[in-house]
């Protein structure tokens, strides 16, 4: 055993050994020199080196998962004569050596002295380090940072003459933030209020930039539409000695040009938004300017005017209106200008949007006109897809017909309709029909862009964007092996974020039913003698499951201000179901049957409650290569009317997007395996591989190619238990003195096609610790990854894994 692990050591460093050894110089002229890297070493942490290295000009072939010039490499497997089409392929797929060039190196070096600067260190050197040798060259760029400047002293001091009716300003300001109205309040103390600029910091001038940003932010949600960043500066006096400064605050005043071309200062006016016009039919094709535009009808309230064109009437006014945040007679808003544009937006029945404003003058007050165009979508449309499923080494198609209406009630409704098919060969016969796995639906849902709920008050309802979505499903499923099925569900839940913070997400499903219903000798007998009497009785029998859940959402992955910071995603629910049919069944004095649960309709219900929280991180290394981890919790806990929780509701381990080293329904509970009872016809039953609780984690590493082939490396980890040991299922109840022994580990790489809109994701995993104590496997299975058909899994899937 020792010698094959140190055989397959061996083989892995020769293969990496090869690729990164062979002669990456093939294609380098002579007198060139191949950039071999390009590093920046610095005496003091300002940055992270990765966002250092973005001010090289030049940089070198980039570097697969950061150890070997992949693309590199495949560019020098080509020969010489580009009329040979191997030759044009492996070009056209590597990269061409980057050559050294000295020109670059002073731009460079200007470029991160640059940087140092803005970030305080005014006396920052750089000082690069060439290598020449064998063709290839070295840089090094050494900073020598020195002592940044840092602030001693703020100062705010804003002449009020400078603002028109600074009063009214304050009084602004002071109703749009809780935290003003109780301190006393001038312009000076309202622009340092949450201010970025500390006494004591670095002098970095980009906090600077966002310093002035945030005081022009201020000025625009307060009805100074002509105000930004340009009218704010900063004094600073470093004359002080000791690399220190005082830094003072000034807002310029406005300046215009007059009639004979002089430049005139003026206080800041405050603009007030005069009328709205929303142009819901406009075509940039065909009306081109907005006085081209056809109106066939106008609606108007309010100081609003709604303009329709050819299409009449196609949306109702109050959906416009409630999803307008600019009202008439009020003073200009940036704030509501984003949000407006935002809340139409999310119409779908709506799209390119787009918001201007005119300034005019009227009895000596600054006025605007807000003009909306927005140009309608398509009122239907029909899709399909076909997608290749890998399900546990089963291989098999599907597919999908849906149809969607934008608009079915003129108020932006969605509704649509799903069919889909599937099928899996699970015999070597594809063609054997009545053997394979099949299975067949639909789904139909009706979605309100509103929150369909009474008693909320108007100011809730406009602060957050809603939906309310009622949806129906029906799902036929023949598995030969195992069971024959239906399942019939309808539901209602609420969708809302918060229009301010909108990287939370709420979803609320105030009801959610389910009818699981198996016909008559639906259930293959060998399945069924194989399950324990819980498991026939609160899974493979006739169930409502009727629940209530909430899910929280968070994701900086649109974010404006995430720039290069890592992006997470958070999600965690929660979910409860059977309490409304107890309560029903105790209300109706009903009896319990000989197992000791009630039934409702004749029909036994599920009781239980649910909860699952996720979290994820990817980090950018540099361009190309990318580090993503990931970990996750789940536990459920039946009561009342069950002893067991239902299969659909349990958790799993295996697959695409868990443990990668085992197949779907593989892995677990702890250190469960399958015994069987010595029958020829005893068969591992899918249903022992489920659990209660459910604990996983993974990292990966991924790295860019070439064209749209990714390549990842990925480590998995975890597990699921039972909360008790439950029969059939020995070995697999949750142990706090046990647990971390049963957390199985695997290892993988992946190759993954990136077409923009939809990924492509092939992944082999290797199993590399085993927790379950089946005596014809080994424990660390990492020892024999040559043994491929017994210690791998492989996993088709769209998307990344998290």
């Amino acid at each position: 055993m020792k010698f094959r692990l140190f055989a397959s050591f061996c083989f892995v460093s020769c293969l990496i050994l090869l690729i990164s050894s062979c002669s990456t110089t093939k294609f380098v002229p002579d007198g060139e020199y191949l950039l071999s890297s390009a590093t920046v070493k610095s005496d003091k942490n300002v940055i992270p080196s990765y966002e250092m290295e973005t001010y090289i000009k030049q940089k070198p072939n980039f570097k697969t998962f950061t150890l070997f010039k992949l693309p590199l490499f495949i560019y020098n497997l080509s020969g010489e004569d580009t009329t040979k089409w191997i030759n044009r392929t492996l070009r056209n797929a590597g990269d061409a050596p980057i050559l050294y060039d000295s020109t670059m190196l002073q731009q460079s070096i200007t470029t991160l002295e640059r940087m140092m600067k803005n970030k305080g260190y005014q006396n920052a050197k750089v000082t690069p380090e060439v290598q020449l040798e064998n063709k290839k060259a070295k840089v090094t760029y050494n900073i020598k940072a020195g002592e940044p400047y840092r602030i001693r002293n703020y100062t705010i001091d804003v002449n009020d003459s400078i603002i028109s009716n600074p009063e009214l300003f304050m009084r602004l300001s002071r109703s749009s933030n809780k935290n003003l109205r109780r301190i006393p309040l001038n312009i000076d103390t309202l622009l340092g209020w949450n201010t970025l600029v500390k006494t004591g910091s670095t002098l970095d001038l980009d906090m600077l930039e966002e310093e002035r940003k945030r005081i022009s932010s201020i000025f625009r949600r307060t009805g100074y539409y002509a105000f930004n960043t340009e009218y704010i500066e900063f004094e600073g006096d470093s004359t002080l000695g000791k690399n220190q400064v005082d830094l003072d605050l000034v807002i310029l005043p406005f300046t215009q040009r007059g009639q004979g071309g002089q430049t005139i200062e003026t206080p800041h006016r405050r603009y007030l938004v005069d009328e709205v016009e929303l142009y819901v039919d406009y075509n940039p094709l065909e009306d081109g300017d907005i006085s081209n535009y056809k109106e066939s009808s106008v609606y108007t309230k309010d100081g609003y005017k709604i303009i329709y064109g050819p299409r009449g009437e196609y949306i109702k006014p109050h959906i416009l209106l409630n999803n307008c945040y600019i009202i008439p007679g009020t003073y200009y808003n940036e704030n509501m200008t984003s949000v407006t544009y935002s809340a139409l937006s999310q119409l779908q029945i709506l799209k390119n949007v787009n918001i201007s404003y005119t300034e005019f003058w009227e009895n000596d007050s600054t006025k605007l006109r807000c003009t909306i165009t927005c140009v309608p979508d398509k009122k239907q449309g029909v899709s399909a897809g076909v997608e290749g499923t890998n399900s546990g080494g089963y291989f098999g198609v599907g597919g999908e017909l849906g149809y969607l209406h934008r608009n079915t009630f003129r108020g932006a409704e969605l509704f649509n309709v799903k069919l889909r098919a599937a099928y899996e060969a699970i015999t070597p016969s594809f063609t054997s029909f009545s053997k394979n796995y099949f299975e067949i639906g639909g789904e139909t849902s009706l979605t309100f862009p509103r929150f369909m709920f009474p008693f909320l008050a108007k100011d809730f309802r406009r602060r957050i964007h809603a939906s309310t979505q009622f949806s129906t499903s029906y799902t036929y499923q023949r598995r030969p092996e195992f069971f024959t099925r239906t399942v019939l569900s309808a539901g209602v839940k609420y969708i809302w974020q918060d229009r301010n913070l909108s990287l939370n997400r709420h979803i609320f499903d105030l009801i959610d039913i389910s009818y699981v219903h198996l016909p008559p000798n639906s259930l293959n007998q060998n399945f069924y003698n194989n399950l324990s009497i819980p498991a026939r009785r609160y899974s493979f029998t006739d169930h409502f499951i009727m629940s209530m859940g909430y899910t929280f959402s968070r994701t900086n992955l649109a974010s404006p201000t995430r720039r290069n910071r890592p992006i997470y995603s958070l999600r965690a629910s929660v979910e409860t179901a059977g309490n409304v049919l107890a309560l029903g069944a105790a209300i109706a004095n009903t009896k319990p049957d000989e197992e000791g649960s009630k039934q409702v309709f004749g029909t036994n219900y599920a009781q239980y409650v649910r909860g699952t929280v996720d979290y994820s991180k990817t980090y950018q290394v540099d361009d190309k290569n990318s580090i993503a981890w990931h970990a996750g919790a789940g536990i459920a806990y039946p009561y009342g009317n069950n002893q067991q929780i239902p299969i659909q509701k349990r958790f799993f381990s295996g697959g695409a997007n868990s443990v990668r080293g085992w197949a779907i329904r593989e892995l677990g509970p702890g250190s469960y395996y399958f015994r069987g009872s010595g029958e020829g016809n005893d068969k591992d039953n899918f249903y022992y591989h489920s659990g209660d609780i459910r604990l996983d984690a993974s990292i990966e590493f991924r790295s860019k190619l070439f064209w749209v082939i990714e390549m990842g490396a990925f480590v998995d980890a975890g597990n699921i238990w039972t909360m008790k040991e439950y029969e059939g299922q020995e070995g697999g109840s949750f142990k706090f003195n046990e647990f971390y022994k049963e957390i199985a580990l695997a290892w993988g790489l992946g190759l993954r096609l990136d077409f923009k809109y939809v990924l492509i994701r092939l992944d082999c995993g290797w199993k590399a610790y085993d927790p379950s104590k089946d005596p014809n496997t080994k424990r660390w299975p990492i020892t024999e990854p040559y043994k491929i058909k017994k210690n791998t899994a492989w996993h088709i899937a769209v998307g990344y894994p998290f």
